[in-house]
């Protein structure tokens, strides 16, 4: 799911909101709080392969934690998006559309199977959020 949710926000999601904040003279936004959730993907991304290194090492306590290290991390990563970042989502039309593709083809990629089970999102509502588009 880190390859697959960041890669969506990474390529997709923060381009837009980008270019929505620079339009709307809100640079400091950018600068504050987007360049901070672009590096939590990778800070996330880090600790997760510290996991797996110490899950083969057998490094219980150290693995222990990472473990709480990735949860936190993620755990205010996620809040800063929806507070700072997500009310700032205001895309025209053709942007959205866009997304929506960009997202779905990134999803194939990692297989939408996999996203499903991963995600708890049914197909059926995906297919939803795209059909309005």
């Amino acid at each position: 799911m880190r390859i697959c949710h960041a890669k969506v926000e990474d390529e997709v999601v923060f381009p837009i909101l980008r270019d929505l904040l620079f339009s709307q003279g809100k640079q400091k936004i950018v600068e504050d709080v987007l360049r901070r959730l672009e590096a939590d993907h990778k800070l996330i991304d880090t600790i997760g392969e510290q996991i797996k290194l110490r899950t083969i090492q057998g490094d219980s306590e150290t693995l222990t934690k990472r473990i709480a290290l990735y949860c936190s991390t993620v755990e205010s990563h996620n809040s800063a998006e929806e507070i700072q970042l997500f009310p700032f989502w205001s895309p025209a039309e053709s942007q959205e559309r866009d997304a929506a593709v960009g997202a779905v083809k990134i999803m194939n990629l990692f297989g939408m199977n996999r996203y499903y089970e991963l995600t708890g999102i049914s197909k059926e509502f995906l297919e939803s959020m795209t059909d309005r588009l």
